[in-house]
């Protein structure tokens, strides 16, 4: 088991990842500097300049050039320094990180007929009470028309078996997610399956998915609005699983001489008594039961749950920018840090032995999905990551040892799974779930 041992270069070298600058003299701050200060200030809570620097400093403060007194950067040098991370570096940064996560994507937790597994969904971001982000974000109004407190819109390609993200689009409130589901599409490969909800499917968006000979499978509308008139009129049948034909219109529903589509709708009858409808380009209905897709698209819930971590434990909502640049910044920190830890999560399992789930394989003991035995405690995971990195970027000639205590305590805390649980889904936060705050010191928690 030796050779599991051995950390990817992302986690235990993540400093090179970072680029050729991160030694640096006498306090100067450079992009590597700041992205990794981006990092601290809200992975696992939020920080203010102040503590981010003397945090940094009290663990790395001799590879930054800041272990003589007076050698660290103040609060406004790091706030200024944020104007030499542009958005360029960031997106190189975050590929880089998504190509050496090789664990994670090798061995997702969860799978499909050899398929890789995507999400799509965006959410809302609370912003800070600035006049610089509600000119450039927007945001709602009320009955009034007055514009309440901006929002961003996020929306993000999630690889479900990895639990990772792979790519993300941040934009106004009033983009909606299909428009960036759209440019997300670039990302997919032709041995992808993209699970989506009711908000995210359009005609563009599937003509795209087939031109990129990947695979689909969203549930629809069903209702008169906002619905396909095949998907209408497969809803007033009584038909459980059909194959038919979706043809081009335009934004008036009139019908256009674009490329046809051979796709598959299943019928499924929820708890409460209510109608699903899904579509798929999987239209073998003996190779891919109708009850195994429900199934699968049941994991699209992992994009929900990286929502909630993001939001509720790594301060996704809490940022300390005024600028619009600085909230694209800090979004690229998150989601380069929830890579890290899905590559340790992935690392864990092959440590321990845990098995990987197949929906759909032979012989399977519940409806298609075999149930996992233990499920780690992923803010355990975030907190590990953080020793690691650290370890890493100090050189640390322990950090085998630094590894094996991680997995001796995701081991001791890990998670007895029950299945047959159910949770349902209710709003915690405010209707708009606008946070009224502004600078630090105005109203910012």
């Amino acid at each position: 088991m030796s050779h599991l041992l051995r950390l990817s270069d992302v986690l235990a070298h993540f400093s090179d990842v970072l680029g050729p600058y991160w030694q640096r003299r006498r306090g100067t701050l450079g992009p590597p500097q700041v992205f990794l200060s981006l990092m601290v200030m809200s992975v696992l809570g939020s920080k203010g300049y102040q503590r981010t620097i003397a945090e940094m400093k009290e663990r790395l403060g001799s590879q930054l050039g800041w272990g003589g007194l007076g050698f660290e950067p103040s609060p406004s040098a790091l706030s200024q320094a944020r104007k030499k991370l542009d958005a360029e570096r960031c997106a190189a940064i975050s590929s880089r990180v998504l190509t050496l996560c090789s664990t994670a994507r090798a061995h997702a937790a969860i799978g499909y007929g050899g398929f890789r597994l995507l999400a799509v969904d965006g959410t809302k971001l609370a912003l800070p009470a600035l006049r610089a982000m509600r000119e450039h974000f927007g945001g709602p109004s009320d009955e009034a028309g007055t514009m309440q407190g901006p929002q961003a819109g996020l929306t993000v390609l999630w690889d479900v078996g990895a639990n990772m993200p792979v790519a993300w689009q941040l934009g106004p409130y009033r983009v909606s997610e299909r428009v960036h589901a759209l440019a997300l599409v670039e990302q997919l490969q032709p041995n992808d399956l993209l699970i989506g909800d009711r908000g995210i499917p359009s005609r563009n968006l599937l003509t795209e998915i087939f031109r990129r000979k990947a695979n689909v499978l969203m549930r629809m509308r069903c209702s008169s609005s906002g619905s396909f008139r095949e998907v209408l009129d497969f809803t007033a049948s009584d038909k459980l699983d059909d194959v038919i034909t979706i043809g081009a219109r335009d934004h008036h529903g009139n019908r256009t001489n674009g490329p046809t589509l051979s796709v598959r709708l299943l019928r499924h009858t929820l708890a409460d008594g209510s109608v699903a409808i899904f579509l798929t380009s999987l239209t073998d209905q003996h190779a891919h039961p109708a009850s195994t897709l429900i199934q699968l698209y049941a994991q699209r819930w992992r994009i929900e749950t990286g929502f909630r971590e993001l939001k509720l434990w790594h301060g996704l909502e809490r940022f300390h920018t005024r600028r619009p640049a600085g909230i694209a910044q800090e979004v690229c920190a998150l989601m380069v840090f929830q890579m890290l830890a899905s590559e340790l999560e992935a690392r864990a399992r092959l440590t321990l032995g845990l098995p990987e789930r197949q929906v759909g394989q032979a012989d399977p003991p519940v409806l298609g999905l075999p149930q996992p035995v233990f499920r780690f405690n992923r803010r355990l995971v975030a907190d590990e990551v953080v020793n690691i990195l650290l370890a890493g970027s100090k050189g640390d000639a322990d950090i085998d040892a630094v590894f094996h205590q991680a997995m001796l305590r995701l081991w001791r805390y890990r998670q007895t799974v029950r299945p047959g649980r159910s949770f349902p889904r209710r709003r915690i936060s405010p209707l708009r779930g606008w946070k009224g705050r502004g600078t630090k010191g105005k109203g910012r928690p």
